[in-house]
This record gives structure tokens, sequence and C-alpha cells, in this order.
């Protein structure tokens, strides 16, 4: 509970600041196909759930516990990716002059943060997101505390086009930031 309050409040302080650049996750859909194959999946095992009780008693004790292992190891992957999807969609990246914010999730200062760099990807996931041949996110370090911590947006699918990379360039560099190789 501790936690959930501090970055509540830092997410305020931040907010509070004047904001430089504003970036909104790729995944704004929530995962609407996604929902309608679940629909989809779910009508049809109920309109044909007769048949599918007569296919499994036709079979083997062994067949019927793999056919209905690979169904749930399918279910429970399908709903990890929704979940994943309806998680990240509608987060936006908020760039201000003392911080960065994703509510609710992640809040750092940028007095915390020592040093960042760029992640390129290419192909699947840049034609997936914008239709570039290449985009990038970028990874925060703060190497303050015993441990150093690391903020890959990535995992917010939040991506940067170029100018935007110029951008936050050039605040980390007027705010102290090292910008670190590979």
């Amino acid at each position: 509970m501790f936690k959930k309050e501090e970055s509540k409040l830092k997410i305020e302080e931040i907010r509070l600041s004047p904001e430089l650049l504003r970036i909104n996750s790729c995944s704004t859909s929530g995962g609407g196909l996604a929902k309608i194959i679940f629909i989809l999946i779910v009508s049809l095992s109920l309109i044909f759930y007769k048949d599918i009780i007569h296919i499994l008693k036709d079979k083997e004790p062994d067949e019927q516990l793999v056919l209905v292992a690979i169904v749930l190891v399918f279910l429970a992957a399908f709903f990890f990716t929704l979940f994943r999807m309806n998680r990240n969609s509608g987060k936006t990246l908020a760039i201000t002059e003392k911080g960065f914010f994703i509510a609710p999730d992640l809040a750092e200062f940028w007095k915390d943060i020592d040093e960042y760099r760029w992640n390129s990807f290419s192909n699947a996931i840049s034609n997936l997101t914008s239709g570039q041949k290449e985009v990038s996110s970028i990874v925060l370090i703060k190497n303050k505390g015993a441990w150093p911590k690391t903020f890959d947006l990535t995992l917010y699918d939040i991506f940067f086009t170029p100018e935007q990379i110029q951008q936050v360039d050039n605040i980390c560099n007027r705010l102290g930031i090292k910008k670190m190789d590979g």
C-alpha cells in the first residue's frame, strides 16, 4: 500500500510541473479483435458442447487428458494475451520538467535517473505499431541505491518517432542524464 501512495504523490508532483512531451501507447485498441475471438470461442463451445463431450468420450483416458491440457494451455495463453493488451491499452507517457510518469504504474523524478539508452526494433513490431521500418523505445536507468533499476518503456508499448527521440535527447542532455551506447 505504501508504494502505491508514494507513486500517487510522485505522479501528482510531476504532473503539476510544465509538460514537455506526451506520447500515447501504441496499443490503444484494447484488444477488440481478441475480445471478439473470445466471444466466438465461448459461443461455439456452448453451441457444440454435446459434440465436444462426445468426441472426448470416444478417446482413451490418456488422449482425453492430452486434449484437455492442450485446450487449457491455449486458453491460458489467450487470456494472458488479452490481459496484457488491456493492461497496456490507453497508457500515456508524460514527460515534464520534474520527471516522467505512466499513470498509475510508473513515476520517476529526473534527479533519480542517471542514464538512458534507445532500443530500436524493426520489422514485426514496427509494422504492427506505426508502419515505419524501424521504431525506438527508451530504457531509463536509475543507479541510485543498492541495485540499478531499469525502466523499459517497451513493456508499455511506448515507441518514439525520430522527432520525439530528438526531443527526449535534448531534454536528457539539458538535465545532465548520460546517453549510453548500444
